[in-house]
């Protein structure tokens, strides 16, 4: 009877020896969200006129810029034989 005894806790023991816990975990990289850059389009107009074409005007007109995409800006540049001007304004809706 000793021997069974002995024999059933070597077996419980050689069990007990190889059953082991495994705890697998997952870790995953965030989504990527990509979005795409805001289209933008400009538009230059130069002209001349005046006095043998000493006048000069060049407008600059730009859709699209900003953050958002939803501003547009326009640039005069005027010199004549005075001197010469610019004047900028950005609309954003």
């Amino acid at each position: 009877m000793k021997l069974t005894v002995i024999a059933i806790v070597l077996a419980a023991t050689t069990f007990a020896a190889h059953a082991q816990t495994t705890i697998i975990t997952e870790e995953r990289a965030p989504a990527v969200i990509v979005t795409p850059a805001p289209t933008t389009s400009t538009t230059v107009t130069h002209e001349r006129g005046g006095f043998l074409g000493t006048e000069s005007k060049t407008t600059r007109t730009t859709t699209g810029a900003g953050i958002n995409g939803d501003c547009s800006t326009r640039t005069v540049h005027k010199s004549d034989l005075l001197g010469e001007k610019t004047v900028s304004k950005t609309n954003c809706d």
